[in-house]
């Protein structure tokens, strides 16, 4: 998975310290300093996680060479990619919460992909499917 870190703090549970990730609103925890060296809020990281009893534990982290964008460039591209999306969905015959819905993820795939160059592996799966039915 790919996610931009919106916060990261140290803590410390029976004399040892892990490491809390707060990424796309998640918490992740972190056991491994090797995987937290470097990082600090706004880095763009790939990682993998799985759950432990209530907890999400981070299992692999890479940080990724991506620059983040600054604070007004990041609300341009996140409008433009709002608006082409509702453009591409206004003509869907759906109910308003599921077409809000299905405007924000399509958003979130554009912008992904302005950020990173990059679209989710499940996503070009669907294009795939899509492209075999037009030919």
């Amino acid at each position: 998975m790919e996610g931009k870190i919106e916060k990261i703090w140290e803590n410390e549970k029976n004399g040892k310290r892990y490491w809390v990730l707060e990424i796309g609103g998640e918490k992740y925890s972190v056991w491994d300093e090797k995987y937290v060296d470097g990082l600090s809020e706004g880095s763009v990281v790939d990682y993998n996680w799985r759950q432990s009893g209530n907890f999400r534990k981070i299992t692999d982290l890479r940080k990724l060479d991506v620059q983040p964008l600054n604070t007004k460039n990041e609300q341009i591209v996140r409008m433009s990619c709002l608006r082409t999306a509702g453009e591409i969905i206004s003509g869907e015959r759906l109910d308003l919460r599921l077409k809000i819905e299905r405007v924000l993820d399509t958003s979130k795939i554009f912008e992904k992909y302005v950020v990173t160059g990059d679209i989710p592996d499940e996503y070009k799966i669907l294009l795939e499917a899509y492209d075999k039915k037009k030919t």
